[in-house]
């Protein structure tokens, strides 16, 4: 039997681990409700809450994506990691109340925030519809990178097709037989995965180029560019630092597979460990481990055709076959954890904000959860598709504008949860005005004044969120009192 072959049998030895722990999972009692499939019960403790988070926010970028990045563009992606500090303190202090809130009106959903706050239908809808279409994509995206790994890590023996297929059965059997208790407990093993396996890449990196001083001397003869801003590209320019730090973190917090954790929490404790271990995760992951196999990359591999086959190949040249699958397996890891979650999110918006309303009576929880089943299934069966063969200019211009357009829900998000004037007409406005510059230029490949189109489309939404309602009638006392008067009630 060839390495190719043995990596293979590696790989499948580990999801075959993983399906034993989301099996065990779909023993909970909580797994019987809509709210247990998709929340876990509100009951997700201390320990699991920051595990399942850092498995959500790290995909496959965070193994192929990452250190291509640095390898690139040197140190000035750092930035990705200080903007994670955003994020953090988002999920802190906007995670906590919207935690309080879901307790007590019973959230699934952004989408029922959204309906609940500014008494309209319409609302939930888009902020449903721009959720899911932002997330479909990068989960297809997801099934490419984790088919592509596996593909690797076998050497050609094992086609991507193949691969593709392997994944999506076992990401689609965690899910719907489990829900939200077998992901959370396969992501907490995950996320120890990637991050010990992403420090041993960086190790077998930094041996031959004769440690970290080694490193970064051989980096300053090769190309000094590569240890300052704007980088060796000239990209990481300060408008893009800018993006980075306004925009992004915003729209990374609102994607729905993390956002949802606030609602999947235990208590308090759970939420502020979780804001913690962003931080934590992502100097680990990026700011150490993925800038070291980067840079090492340049100055042992010289020019590459794919900077995100970056670490594969380190691995490949400096380290055992048997080896390099354990620590692929990490990279598999990252990409199947996010993979679970965005099919468990994406279902839930599915058929809680779109389905069940649409019905004409109330479903049982019996019927709600073989519903809910169903999407689950349907979601991987076309996001492996897409996955199968991607359409490469919607999958760019949906991936160009995923996070900025996620983040296009934040001015009515916390206008909605920290001003009573917030209103349905402000929030309709600026919503809709930022999501059509943010697709125009991006689409038309325009930049008024030299700034992004993206900034451009944030800014006039939070202005519109703000202004109009100066303008236009207050919203109900009574919406108002059940929102923020409840807050003021418990001291937040």
């Amino acid at each position: 039997m060839n390495t190719g072959i043995l990596s293979f049998v590696i790989i499948i030895v580990y999801l075959l681990v993983l399906l034993l722990i989301a099996l065990r999972g779909s023993r909970s009692a909580a797994v019987k409700t809509v709210e247990g499939f998709f929340l876990a019960g509100r009951g997700v403790s201390a320990v699991l809450l920051p595990l399942t988070m850092i498995a959500a926010l790290q995909s496959t970028f965070a193994f192929l994506g990452g250190p291509g990045m640095f390898y690139l563009h040197g140190i000035g992606f750092i930035v990705i990691v200080l903007s994670q500090v955003w994020v953090a303190l988002m999920v802190l202090y906007f995670g906590h109340r919207i935690w309080l809130l879901g307790k007590k009106y019973g959230y699934l959903t952004i989408g029922d925030f959204f309906a609940d706050r500014y008494n309209s239908r319409f609302l939930k809808v888009v902020t449903s519809l721009v959720s899911i279409l932002m997330t479909v994509v990068f989960l297809a995206m997801q099934y490419v990178g984790s088919a592509h790994a596996i593909s690797g890590v076998a050497q050609g023996s094992v086609s991507y097709t193949l691969a593709l297929i392997v994944i999506a059965v076992f990401s689609v059997i965690y899910v719907a037989v489990g829900g939200a208790h077998s992901v959370v407990l396969t992501d907490a093993i995950q996320a120890v995965v990637l991050l010990i396996t992403i420090a041993a890449a960086a190790a077998v990196a930094l041996i031959p180029t004769g440690g970290l001083a080694g490193l970064f001397h051989r980096v300053i003869d090769l190309n000094p560019k590569l240890l300052a801003r704007p980088g060796a590209a000239g990209l990481y320019t300060d408008k893009v630092w800018l993006m980075q730090f306004i925009v992004l973190p915003f729209g990374i917090w609102l994607t729905p597979h993390v956002w949802v954790r606030s609602l999947m929490a235990k208590d308090e404790t759970a939420i502020a460990r979780s804001a913690l271990g962003i931080p934590v995760s992502q100097i680990v992951i990026f700011a150490t481990s993925g800038l070291f196999l980067g840079l090492a990359g340049q100055v042992l591999l010289g020019k590459i055709p794919a900077p995100d086959k970056v670490v594969p190949l380190l691995l490949v040249k400096y380290s055992s076959w048997w080896l390099a699958a354990l620590i692929m397996a990490g990279s598999i890891a990252a990409g199947v954890s996010t993979i679970n979650s965005m099919i468990l999110v994406i279902a839930q918006m599915f058929s809680q904000d779109l389905m069940v309303p649409m019905l004409r009576r109330k479903l049982t929880e019996a019927e709600n959860l073989k519903l809910s089943r169903l999407v689950t299934v349907a979601v991987v069966i076309v996001s492996a598709l897409i996955a199968l063969r991607p359409p490469q200019s919607l999958v760019q211009v949906v991936i160009d504008v995923a996070y900025t357009g996620l983040a296009q829900l934040a001015p009515g998000f916390l206008a909605g949860l920290y001003w009573r004037r917030a209103n349905r007409p402000g929030t309709t406005a600026g919503l809709l005005a930022g999501l059509a510059i943010l697709f125009y230029t991006r689409i038309a490949g325009v930049s008024p004044l030299g700034y992004p189109g993206f900034l451009w489309a944030f800014f006039t939404n939070l202005i519109l969120t703000l202004v109009v309602p100066l303008f236009t009638a207050p919203p109900a006392r009574v919406t108002v009192e059940r929102i923020h008067g409840y807050l003021a009630q418990i001291g937040e």
